[in-house]
């Protein structure tokens, strides 16, 4: 299907505009992290990794892509599994940050 000028032209202004400012961005992220925390707690730490992999994820390490996916999808289903990938990403950024300077 061809598009018309009119189709690439609003294509490209909706590529321009950002749906979400930085404020909005970073309101949303929290409104997520509330949900995902109050949904899934899992204070016995039932079926989680072990917190080494969850640091090698959130400091780029490699992992393989299976333990990689089933990380993930734990990571997306556990409180107390989010809170320790959010510490790590931030230790990460210091690290990455001091390294820098």
């Amino acid at each position: 299907m061809q598009e018309n000028g009119k189709e690439r032209r609003q294509m490209k202004e909706d590529k321009d505009d950002d749906f979400f400012s930085e404020e909005d961005d970073e309101l949303f992220g929290e409104h997520l992290l509330r949900f995902l925390v109050k949904k899934y707690p899992n204070p016995d730490r039932i079926g989680c990794p072990d917190t080494g992999i969850i640091r090698d994820i959130a400091f780029r390490r490699k992992v393989t892509p299976e333990n990689l996916g089933k990380v993930t999808s734990h990571i997306l289903k556990c409180s107390e599994c989010i809170w320790d990938a959010l510490a790590y990403v931030e230790e990460y950024r210091k690290t990455k940050k001091e390294s820098e300077e």
